[in-house]
C-alpha cells in the first residue's frame, strides 16, 4: 500500500520518490485488514493510472467500488466511485449519488456535494463541491471542479461565479505546487523577486519598488506578472493576501 501511495504521489508532484520500508510486527493483527489494504493499494494504483490513461482507469475504479460495496464498505465504495465519477463514468456517478447519503461527517458532505455536481453539471453545484473539496483537503478534486466551474462561468458570462471559481482554483493549485505554508515557493525566489514581493506586501507601488531596486515601473510589472502566474493569483492584492498568510504561518 505504501508503494502504491508513493507511486501516486510521484505522479502528482512530478518528482521521484523512494519507497519507505515498513516493518510489520509478526504478532500484529494486520492480516485481519488485508482486504482494506488491498483496496487502498488498488485505489492508489488506479488514481495514478487515471493521470495518464483515464479511459481504462474509469471502469476499473467503478468495479473496485462495486467490490467494496459488496463487502459492506460503503465509504470505501464511494471513494472509488468518486474517482471514477471524476473521469466521467456514468454508472459510478449514479452509484455515488445513491450511496453518498450513507456516509456521515465531512466526507459525507463532500461526497453529496460532488455527486450533485457530477449529476447535474450545475455551475453553482460545481462551485459548492469545489469549496467542500478544499475544506476537506481534496485539492486535486478541488482543482478539477473549480477549473470546470471557471470554464462554465466564463461561457455563461457570470462574472461573480468566474471570480469565485478562479479563487478556488488558485488556492488548490497553490496547495499542490507549494503546500499550505509556501515553503517551496520561497525557496525558489531570487533576491530580486523577494524584494519585489516585500514591496508589494508593504503596499508600495511599482514605481516606488522600482526606485528602490533601480528598475523601471514597467520592469517591476513584468516580474509581478511572472509571480502572479507562479502563485496562481490575478493581481497584487491577491498576491499580498497569499504571501501575508504564508508569512503568518
Amino acid at each position: 500500500m505504501a508503494r502504491s501511495a508513493l507511486s501516486f504521489s510521484a505522479v502528482l508532484t512530478h518528482q521521484r520518490s523512494e519507497v519507505v520500508p515498513i516493518a510489520v510486527d509478526e504478532d500484529s493483527d494486520a492480516s485481519r485488514h488485508s482486504w482494506w489494504a488491498s483496496f487502498e493499494a488498488r485505489l492508489f494504483d488506479l488514481q495514478a493510472l487515471a493521470q495518464t490513461s483515464p479511459g481504462p482507469a474509469g471502469p476499473q475504479l467503478y468495479e473496485l467500488g462495486a467490490w467494496a460495496d459488496e463487502h459492506g464498505a460503503h465509504t470505501l465504495a464511494c471513494l472509488a466511485w468518486l474517482e471514477a465519477g471524476r473521469l466521467g463514468h456514468e454508472q459510478a456517478i449514479g452509484c455515488l449519488a445513491a450511496s453518498a447519503g450513507r456516509v456521515d461527517g465531512a466526507l459525507g458532505r463532500l461526497l453529496r456535494a460532488v455527486s450533485h455536481a457530477f449529476s447535474t453539471g450545475d455551475l453553482q453545484a460545481l462551485i459548492t463541491a469545489a469549496r467542500e473539496a478544499l475544506l476537506f483537503g481534496a485539492v486535486v478534486l478541488c482543482a478539477q471542479l473549480s477549473g470546470e466551474a471557471r470554464q462554465r462561468a466564463v461561457a455563461e458570462g457570470d462574472a461573480t461565479a468566474t471570480k469565485e471559481a478562479r479563487i478556488l482554483l488558485g488556492r488548490s493549485r497553490r496547495e499542490l505546487d507549494f503546500g499550505s505554508d509556501g515553503k517551496l515557493f520561497h525557496e525558489n525566489l531570487t533576491e530580486l523577486e523577494e524584494a519585489i514581493i516585500t514591496g508589494v506586501v508593504d503596499g508600495r507601488t511599482s514605481a516606488g519598488i522600482g526606485v528602490e531596486l533601480h528598475l523601471s515601473a514597467r520592469t517591476v510589472e513584468w516580474h509581478l506578472g511572472r509571480l502572479y502566474r507562479r502563485v496562481h493569483v490575478a493581481n497584487r492584492q491577491e498576491l499580498r493576501e497569499v504571501v501575508t498568510e504564508w508569512l503568518r504561518n
